[in-house]
């Protein structure tokens, strides 16, 4: 039998990986890691990454104010790399399994810095000055002089400059928001745990649940409870006396004399 060949190898694993994200996302902390991690990446990461790009380096974008500037790129890559960040944690938490909760952090943050390298690149494509989308912002939003001032001496930049930027600047923030949502989550998730141990653990001494009617209902495989002991009784049984019962005797009557 001849061995798969590479593309046949390369088939299988991309359908065992896609096997192994579905199964990850079927639990409900997986949902709420993704989000978290892409709310802070994208509106936390992203006001800083904003603030380097738009008002420190300059970029041709749309004359709004920077609050409503900020607002529209971070809504834009939350949108955009949640799909992509949704591929890289289940691979954050494979590599946690093997390396600790520190390899996650640094695995999730570089390849999520990656991703966003050609993001300068991009902007202005999509959200730029003159495109569809930044008129419609500036209509919206409104127009800002002190921004439209300020914008003026951007110049030209090379793509390939502005991205390696991205990258160099970005990891570090990238990877405090990365550790950030996994402090979040797994506090989280540990007062979950904890609220739930103590509901359980407070279910017995309850007693029963009470229905409308205010009788408590015993299910129908309840034990009935044995009755406690006095303090005088014991749980021994008690030990058979060395000495048998005497036997019951039974009084003969005297036989009758006759006079002669």
């Amino acid at each position: 039998m001849r061995p798969p060949g590479p593309h046949r190898r390369i088939a299988d694993a991309l359908t065992a990986w896609a096997e192994a994200v579905r199964h990850f996302y079927r639990r409900p902390v997986a949902w709420v890691a993704l989000l978290v991690s892409s709310a802070l990446l994208t509106f936390g990461g992203g006001a800083v990454m904003f603030w380097f790009h738009a008002v420190v380096r300059g970029e041709e974008g749309p004359a709004i104010a920077d609050a409503h500037h900020w607002l529209l790129d971070s809504t834009l890559g939350f949108v955009a790399l949640t799909p992509v960040l949704a591929l890289i944690v289940p691979l954050g938490v494979w590599v946690a399994g093997r390396r600790g909760r520190g390899a996650y952090v640094v695995a999730v943050a570089a390849l999520f810095t990656a991703t966003t390298g050609p993001g300068p690149f991009l902007h202005g494509l999509v959200a730029g000055a003159d495109t569809p989308l930044g008129r419609l912002a500036t209509r919206v939003f409104g127009h800002d002089g002190a921004v439209a001032a300020r914008n003026m001496h951007v110049h030209d930049r090379s793509p390939l400059a502005e991205g390696l930027l991205q990258v160099l600047v970005g990891l570090p923030v990238y990877l405090g928001c990365t550790w950030l949502a996994l402090r979040l989550v797994r506090g989280a998730v540990g007062r979950a745990r904890r609220a739930a141990a103590s509901r359980a653990a407070a279910g017995p001494a309850t007693g029963a649940h009470l229905p409308a009617g205010g009788r408590a209902s015993a299910s129908l495989t309840d034990r009935p409870a044995r009755p406690a002991l006095s303090p005088t009784e014991s749980r021994r049984p008690r030990a058979a006396s060395p000495v048998p019962p005497a036997a019951p005797t039974t009084r003969r009557p005297a036989p009758a004399t006759t006079k002669g």
